[in-house]
């Protein structure tokens, strides 16, 4: 058993120390000093939320508004679906203010817009300061947050401020439901369908995956990868899809890198003709 603990920190390491090579190694690729030294230390999870569009610094004033205002609560966290909600509801009152589809988490600190990958940090970020058992889902087009008690789950559905904190058990299970893939083989769906390059509307759910905040840091990168791709900009996505992969490399975030090399190679030959 220890002999496989230390092999295990091994890897870890090895896996740690080559990420952060090949992004040393590339120093094109950093938008800034700022965000590379946040990349590189990634010592908190918060560190790598704000490395996208990173700036010298963040103004944090709500966040920790907020968080002066739940510390004072949490002697009473023990009555959960109550202080959940508390999460919920004062995350909007003082954090998440407008949404905005493609909100950074530094947006959503410094102005209150969001979306749900940085509405669904802020609430993970809090999850994770109280102590609670909590998820985050990535699906195919959308985030969300389930708060776990006991026999009971809740869902923090960040994009509704007002009926967003689902807490009825049947609700819970129905809302769960229309996300949860129902095809069991999806191999025949092409590179651009599974990176998330086109509209998914009305298709079968292929991803439902309970990710870290670290995870979401790097599906953050993801989407501004493909929101760059969108508008023509592929230097610049191929920038934020390496930073992607260096801190979780899914499937998507793999296949959208198969695509953009299948599509360079199309355009070099083309070049040459």
């Amino acid at each position: 058993m220890k002999r496989a603990l230390i092999i295990l920190i091994a890897l870890v390491l090895v896996i740690y120390q080559g990420m952060s090579q090949d992004w040393s190694e590339d120093q094109s690729v950093f938008e800034s000093d700022a965000e590379k030294e946040l990349l590189l230390s990634q010592a908190q999870p918060i560190h790598l939320l704000k490395a996208l569009h990173a700036k010298d610094e963040v103004d944090m004033k709500q966040f920790e508004k907020l968080t002066e205002k739940l510390d004072k609560r949490a002697d009473k966290k023990h009555f959960v679906e109550w202080f959940v909600g508390e999460i919920f509801y004062k995350s909007h009152q003082y954090v998440l203010k407008n949404y905005n589809r493609h909100s950074t988490f530094n947006e959503t600190l410094e102005n209150g817009s969001y979306d749900c990958v940085s509405g669904s940090a802020v609430l993970g970020l809090l999850l994770d300061r109280y102590g609670f058992d909590y998820e985050i889902i990535e699906t195919d087009f959308h985030v969300f947050v389930l708060v776990h008690d006991n026999d009971k789950t809740y869902v923090l559905e960040s994009t509704e401020p007002r009926s967003g904190f689902i807490k009825d058990q049947d609700e819970v299970k129905d809302y769960i439901a229309a996300f949860v893939p129902r095809k069991q083989n999806q191999s025949k769906r092409d590179r651009s369908e599974l990176a998330g390059l086109s509209d998914g509307a009305g298709e079968e759910n292929t991803i439902y995956s309970s990710i870290s905040l670290k995870e979401l840091a790097g599906l953050q990168y993801y989407n501004d990868a493909v929101l760059h791709f969108n508008e023509g900009q592929q230097e610049t996505a191929l920038k934020q899809l390496k930073k992607a992969k260096g801190i979780y490399p899914s499937e998507r975030v793999n296949a959208f890198d198969h695509y953009l090399s299948q599509l360079e190679s199309e355009n070099k030959k083309l070049a040459r003709r």
